[in-house]
């Protein structure tokens, strides 16, 4: 069996790449182009972090494994995802049940680490340094720079505080920052890779994500950035230049131009109620005061404190719910993943919904037409270009699904929560009810978001040179490394086999793997079967 390895880029786009590899500054990259298979990568609709990363390490849709965002659908209070809220295998749960040894690195929603025939680092929503975020539990106690290296964690939303400030006053200094930390990353992955038996091993850098967020506009510091990480990636196939690489991104990056916020639009409608008038209450006067003081405090405060700060988390996360301001005993619809979905508070789902089951399709009809009807205030341009109804995108049979899925005009980002008028002038003022739902900054900073599509890239033994893969999706990511492994695919897993990449037709296929109760343990019978079959390859 060719030992594999696949890399995670995460956020990166062929619209950079393929520029600066022919400007020969992506090296390794022109290399692995030249001598590989390659192409765009289609990413999940919303094209976000969690559940695309999930989709690559389980080769099905979100409808499958039931991630959808940073935060679980099953509930009106916001809960953020873990490796429990995915309902089906991922790639190191097949690979541990047929025996085959894995290295898996800072991938994200993998906390709490599962245990595995291998090693596994969790990645980004491990909730701080403090739990348990390896498995063995020993390997925690490894993490420093005289043993497998410095590993430090990513926080979600409290690095943005200091990553909004950075960005604004030492572009450069954020930039260093991130690529120390892929670098770190880079040297706890070979440390295991050289010390470790293995046979498939799987490291993601996040750092092209942070800097496209921050610097889009910095194109001198994103191409440092992608420099960083070619010579990352040059390092690892130096060290191990037999293995068989997979080098994927989850989506892509695009300038933002514009901030679209749903739940104004929704409380313009009286679908959503929120707990103070975003006008006309002394509440939510006080409440913009104190919310940009907190956040010039939080900007001012070094990254490795608010980091380490068990205060600051317990602020942060257990205030989420409060950040929307929303009434949900009041409240139709509300948005969720990001701003790019929409919930509708069905009564019969959640414990404070109000909307009876009679009238849901009514209600997800007219919210489609809203959103479809859309126009900026600004320019009169169309905001949304698609709306998608839950099951065209995730199957009839999805798990807790968000109800209406929407796809943006290019160079529009959207956000999840109430946002008030930008000044207390506005508030006191305006004699309309209306609040405004289009915006052209936002308030972390950031210039860049996710689009549609990211990177592909195979290259190895019985790999094709200089080959273009057409129509892959994050779903064809586990087909393709079985198949290259040697290892039949579960027939459960959406993503197909392109067998156009291979130099030789593959002799693996598709099989029924039936799975038991538990999402990491075959049946006894068909684990024979599958293990019978990696003999023969």
């Amino acid at each position: 069996m060719n030992k594999t390895v696949m890399i995670g880029i995460d956020g990166a786009t062929l619209d950079f790449m393929n520029k600066w590899m022919e400007n020969g500054k992506l090296p390794n990259y022109q290399k692995i182009r030249k001598n590989g298979a390659w192409g765009k990568l289609k990413s999940t609709i919303p094209p976000f972090s969690a559940p695309a990363w999930t989709s690559i390490v389980t080769g099905c849709n979100p409808g499958k494994h039931g991630i959808y965002g940073f935060e679980s659908t099953g509930t009106l209070e916001p809960h953020l995802i873990s490796s429990r809220d995915r309902k089906i295998p991922a790639i190191w749960n097949y690979l541990t049940d047929i025996g085959v040894k894995n290295i898996i690195v800072n991938t994200p929603g993998t906390y709490p680490p599962e245990k595995i025939n291998g090693v596994m680092i969790t990645g980004l929503l491990t909730p701080s340094k403090e739990s348990n975020f390896t498995y063995p539990k020993n390997i925690k106690e490894r993490l420093t720079r005289n043993d497998l290296g410095e590993y430090e964690l990513e926080q979600l939303w409290l690095e943005d505080f200091s990553r909004s400030r950075k960005k604004k006053h030492a572009p450069e200094k954020l930039l260093n920052y991130i690529n120390k930390q892929m670098t770190s990353r880079l040297q706890v992955g070979l440390n295991l890779m050289k010390e470790k038996d293995w046979d498939f091993t799987m490291i993601v850098f996040r750092g092209t994500d942070t800097a496209q967020h921050f610097l889009f506009e910095e194109k001198d510091l994103l191409l440092l950035s992608y420099q960083k990480i070619d010579e990352l990636v040059g390092k690892i196939i130096d060290n191990f230049p037999n293995a068989v690489f997979f080098i994927v991104s989850d989506h892509g990056f695009e300038e933002i131009k514009k901030i679209f916020y749903p739940d104004n639009v929704l409380y313009n409608v009286k679908y959503l109620t929120p707990s103070q008038d975003p006008y006309n209450s002394l509440v939510s006067q006080f409440y913009l005061l104190i919310h940009r003081a907190v956040n010039y405090f939080l900007k001012l405060l070094p990254q490795k404190f608010l980091k380490e700060s068990k205060g600051i988390r317990k602020l942060l996360f257990s205030g989420a719910s409060k950040a929307k301001l929303i009434d949900f005993s009041k409240t139709i619809a509300f948005s969720t993943a990001e701003g790019r979905c929409i919930r509708i508070c069905r009564k019969n789902k959640y414990k404070n919904g109000i909307v009876e089951e009679k009238d849901y399709e009514k209600i997800c009809n007219e919210v489609s037409k809203l959103l479809k009807d859309l126009k900026d205030p600004n320019d009169g341009s169309q905001v949304i270009e698609k709306v998608y109804h839950w099951n065209e995108i995730y199957g009839k049979n999805a798990v807790d699904p968000p109800d209406l899925i929407f796809e943006l005009k290019k160079g529009t980002t959207a956000a999840e929560w109430i946002r008030f008028p930008n000044s207390l002038y506005d508030i006191m003022q305006s004699k309309k009810r209306d609040i405004p739902y289009i915006f052209n900054q936002d308030p972390a900073g950031r210039s860049g978001d996710h689009s549609q599509y990211g990177v592909f890239f195979a290259y190895g033994k019985g790999i094709k040179t200089n080959y273009r893969v057409s129509n892959m999706s994050v779903e064809d990511v586990l087909p393709m490394i079985f198949t290259s492994m040697g290892i039949p695919t579960p027939n459960s897993v959406d993503g197909r086999i392109h067998e156009d990449i291979f130099i030789k037709k593959p002799t693996v296929k598709k099989i029924d793997w039936t799975l038991s109760s538990s999402k990491q343990t075959l049946v006894k019978g068909e684990l024979e079967k599958i293990r019978g079959l990696r003999k023969i390859f």
